[in-house]
């Protein structure tokens, strides 16, 4: 009985130590992407859907609505999806209710229509959509939300403050005093003219592993070198997604949808903090000193060190620490 249950186990081991080597040579977006599922299930992410008439959203939650602790729903940046938010999801104290969701386009969520116009007042509303469907309104909340999903969530914040009770933006995207490599990429764009623009000229639409290591490159502080058919397949997984992210980067590229966080600033009246990355290669941290100015009750400002763009990525553990402060809820270990 004993010798069967044990040629059985090893069989199966085999079997599936075998399947994940042909996947890797094969096909790596199968691998990426089980990877994936697998983490966000370690995470604590639940994955789940909710719709209207004509969209889905989909998103991950994790617990449910404390008593005197706020919700936090938190919104990626561009081509990102809610699992940028995994290892927030693991940090964070089990107590927290935390809620994350893919913008429209992005992840699991429904795709604009066709005809739709794009651009940072479109995702506004779509996230004032998901948030009364959820019935998120009912009780403010923690806003959070990182490069293009921190400009989203100011935006958010200033037209519907009676939903908020604090927001935190991180490496939010905007135009800065100082120009960034990425910034001066679409510079080019807008000067070259945005419709002449294809994949290839944004850094953040990688369509080869070569530029998907580039795009992490600039997005991190801590550098790695990843494996080409890693690399392969995540460009695979991104590449169906691919022509809907252009057309969204030449929506937001125009000179108007890059000061709008500068232009509302002064009506968001909630709590707020600023968080960013002192090496951010995408967003120049001179936007630290801009939002600040303008910005009525900025209460935090952590600039955290050795670290790029994709804070959660890079220094999970100091953005929660900051945030949980931000909450006054951050407690030493002993």
């Amino acid at each position: 009985m004993w010798q069967y249950i044990i040629y059985s186990s090893s069989a199966v081991l085999v079997s599936m130590v075998t399947g994940a080597v042909a996947l890797f040579f094969i096909s790596p977006k199968h691998l990426v992407y089980w990877f994936m599922r697998l983490d966000a299930k370690r995470s604590g992410m639940n994955v789940k859907y909710i719709k209207n008439e004509d969209f889905i959203y989909c998103y991950a939650e994790r617990g449910k609505k404390q008593k005197n602790k706020l919700t936090i729903l938190a919104v990626h940046g561009f081509t990102g999806s809610k699992e940028q938010y995994l290892q927030f999801f693991k940090k964070l104290p089990s107590d927290v209710h935390l809620i994350a969701v893919d913008l429209p386009g992005h992840g699991l969520t429904s795709s604009p229509r066709e005809g739709e116009k794009l651009g940072i007042q479109y995702l506004v509303e779509h996230v004032h959509k998901f948030v009364k469907l959820m019935k998120l309104d009912k009780e403010p909340f923690h806003l959070v939300g990182a490069s293009l999903g921190g400009t989203t969530v100011g935006l958010y914040t200033a037209e519907y403050p009676e939903t908020v009770a604090s927001l935190s933006l991180i490496c939010p995207a905007m135009k800065t005093p100082q120009h960034s490599l990425f910034t001066k990429t679409i510079e080019e764009c807008i000067l070259n003219g945005i419709e002449k623009t294809e994949m290839k000229d944004c850094p953040l639409i990688p369509e080869t592993p070569a530029a998907a290591q580039n795009m992490l490159d600039i997005c991190l502080y801590h550098k790695k070198n990843i494996n080409t058919q890693i690399l392969q397949g995540l460009v695979d997984l991104r590449k169906p997604k691919n022509p809907f992210f252009l057309q969204l980067f030449k929506a937001l590229a125009s000179e108007h949808s890059t000061t709008l966080l500068e232009e509302k600033s002064r009506k968001i009246t909630v709590p707020t903090q600023i968080v960013w990355g002192k090496h951010d290669e995408i967003i120049d941290i001179s936007g630290v000193d801009v939002l600040k100015e303008l910005l009525p009750n900025c209460q935090q400002i952590d600039i955290i060190e050795k670290c790029g763009h994709s804070i959660t990525l890079d220094r999970p553990g100091s953005l929660v620490k900051s945030i949980l402060t931000f909450r006054g809820e951050y407690q030493k270990k002993s």
